[in-house]
């Protein structure tokens, strides 16, 4: 804590940064299987009228689905480092008080 009464706990900051690393990797792992579950299924779509309004759809559809995972996990990797990056800093100025003290 400094004078002013103001305190960061950076070993915290460091650890919740870890989950959004974690979190990073989960989401990504699930877009993979699901890329992998639209490859092995899109030719199942069956050639009745349904089948082929759903091919007809289906690239778009995709491609939203995809773009939302993209945005989701550039946000998981835009907190997960600015806390890593926060957690320096509070880190390197614990350690700068420490020392002028």
């Amino acid at each position: 804590m400094n004078r002013e009464g103001y305190s960061a706990d950076w070993q915290t900051i460091r650890r919740e940064s870890a989950v959004f690393g974690d979190r990073h990797i989960e989401v990504a792992d699930a877009k993979e299987a699901l890329h992998k579950a639209f490859d092995r299924d899109r030719t199942a779509l069956g050639s009745d009228q349904y089948g082929a309004e759903l091919a007809k759809h289906l690239p778009r559809i995709e491609e939203e689905i995809f773009a939302a995972f993209d945005a989701y996990l550039d946000e998981l990797a835009y907190t997960g480092t600015g806390l890593r990056v926060n957690a320096d800093v509070y880190e390197v100025t614990e350690q700068a008080n420490r020392r002028n003290v």
